[in-house]
């Protein structure tokens, strides 16, 4: 099924048989003082409000980017919904801490939102769901793709425009950026499982070679 959830017991087992260097890295990161975190599967009525919060990360620091999405969301009354944004001013939404650009996505793709089959995604596949979310304004693969591993919790994502996770694919496995053939390799060999080895590879880059 596309929607296949992460399954850890499947994904270490997995790691075992093909990935040496990713089994005992996800092996760290699971039984560190601060474990990673399994993503879980929201609501449908959740995804706008979580594309929401995606175009109001762009560019900006998380702390800034909680500070804007909560006085947005105090704005509408708390909740983050297509109508609750289509009903909001302009001006008085901007006054939040958006920018215009960013503002104007909100608008559109509020307006715009009845036309994304959300609540078919449960039974699309990864790119199709891509195809989706990338005709809204503010939404490219990258955004898309984190969507799948946050928002649906997928299985079998991995961006290779999250500078994040390349370096920490080069910090576990040694590797130069000009290492390509051996990057898609290694990649797809945690095939169904890239979501939790990108969760692994977040972990080494935020905490570093020496827990390997």
């Amino acid at each position: 099924m596309p929607g296949n959830q992460i399954n850890l017991t499947t994904a270490t087992k997995h790691f075992a048989n093909v990935d040496p260097v990713m089994a005992e890295l996800l092996n760290t990161a699971l039984t560190a003082p601060n474990p990673i975190a399994l993503p879980q599967a929201k609501p449908v009525d959740q995804y706008f409000s979580s594309i929401v919060a995606s175009i109001i990360s762009q560019q900006i620091s998380t702390k800034a980017a909680d500070a804007v999405r909560g006085r947005v969301t105090e704005h509408l009354g708390g909740q983050i919904t297509p109508t609750s944004v289509q009903q909001a001013d302009f001006d008085e939404l901007k006054a939040c801490g958006l920018s215009n650009q960013k503002t104007k996505y909100l608008k559109h793709n509020a307006a715009v939102w009845h036309e994304i089959p959300v609540g078919d995604f449960v039974t699309m596949n990864d790119e199709a769901i891509i195809a989706e979310l990338t005709k809204l304004y503010g939404i490219g693969r990258w955004t898309a793709e984190m969507f799948l591993m946050f928002s649906l919790a997928r299985a079998n994502v991995f961006s290779y425009g999250d500078l994040g996770l390349m370096q920490g694919l080069y910090l576990a496995y040694d590797y130069q950026p000009r290492y390509v053939r051996k990057i898609k390799t290694t990649v797809d060999n945690w095939s169904p499982h890239k979501t939790t080895a990108s969760l692994a590879l977040w972990f080494v880059k935020d905490n570093g070679p020496v827990l390997l």
